[in-house]
């Protein structure tokens, strides 16, 4: 552990003021709303990019993100995590995967709120070929995504359920296809949510919620503090490269009005065509270094309305 992990907590109460003006923000919006007799219907934590790992500060931070979302006055109905987790998944041993399954365990005691999910990058397990252990992991009924999805109640690799008047649908991003050159949905996937749109009702309202974000300004960014501008190219390790086809879809559909996501651990929000899409800060920020670039450690409010509008707000922590 590095000195920047075992100071993680130490700044914590500095960034406190994010909080106020967060809430505060929340409550103009209401506020807006209320005179137009416009009521608000959910309000969700969105948590993303936790990567939890079995050590002291990293759990005391996630511990202290919980408490914080379930003491809330105005407390949400429902945590959205976005996904990745745990720290890795990837290239580890099975007893390397429980010791972090056995932290998050410990740690999500201190929630009670309900919980939805989706699948990160770092949630997938496996070993590479060159491992000892590779030919019997394969065989193992934990293995690829079952292990997530077992643990965190997913019903499928994406799935859909309704609440307070919305449709949210979890999509899985993690299709990396390297002749496409980063992250889609799959044909197979989007065909699915082709029709779970057709299907939903005319005055019912769409969230979308998926690790990697579809429309985003962060991944060009966080590749631009990296790379020369000149050298860029699309950035599909961090975006879906399939966005044509999922904003296609979109807009035919009419009915989608927010998307969430995480995976580049920096924070923006997007108005395109109708949808608000939300890329939410890290609970881990610096995968529990301390600040990323702009971004400390953090989660998100996000509040929904009857009329389809909604409100973002970020608490760096």
């Amino acid at each position: 552990m590095n000195y920047q992990r075992r100071n993680f907590l130490k700044g914590a109460g500095l960034l406190s003021a994010s909080s106020l003006l967060a809430f505060a923000n929340l409550s103009a919006f209401a506020a807006e709303k209320n005179k137009k007799n416009i009521k608000r219907t959910l309000r969700i934590a969105h948590l993303t990019d936790i990567h939890l790992l079995n050590e002291a500060n990293p759990k005391a931070a996630f511990a202290k993100v919980l408490k914080d979302v379930n003491t809330l006055s105005d407390k949400p109905d429902l945590i959205i995590n976005t996904g990745d987790s745990l720290m890795d998944m990837n290239n580890k041993t099975k007893e390397e995967v429980t010791n972090l399954w056995t932290a998050w365990d410990e740690v999500i005691q201190y929630n009670h709120l309900p919980v939805k999910s989706c699948i990160g990058n770092h949630d997938v397990w496996y070993l590479s070929s060159e491992h000892a252990a590779y030919g019997t992991s394969k065989e193992d009924a934990y293995y690829g995504k079952q292990w997530v999805k077992q643990k965190l109640g997913l019903p499928g690799d994406y799935f859909t359920f309704d609440k307070g008047g919305w449709r949210f649908i979890a999509l899985d991003s993690i299709h990396y296809v390297t002749d496409k050159g980063g992250y889609t949905f799959g044909e197979e996937q989007l065909e699915w949510l082709k029709d779970q749109l057709s299907n939903t009702p005319k005055d019912m309202h769409v969230l979308i919620f998926s690790h990697v974000p579809i429309i985003s300004v962060t991944p060009l960014l966080y590749a631009a503090q990296r790379k020369p501008a000149k050298e860029l190219g699309f950035p599909g390790g961090d975006q879906h490269v399939d966005v044509m086809d999922v904003k296609k879809i979109f807009k035919e559909s009419g009915k989608v009005k927010v998307a969430l996501s995480g995976h580049v651990h920096y924070v923006d929000q997007v108005d395109y065509l109708g949808v608000r899409y939300y890329c939410g800060g890290a609970v881990s920020g610096n995968w529990w270094n301390g600040v990323l670039d702009d971004f400390p450690p953090a989660y998100s409010i996000l509040d929904l309305y009857e009329d389809g509008s909604s409100r973002y707000e970020t608490i760096y922590y």
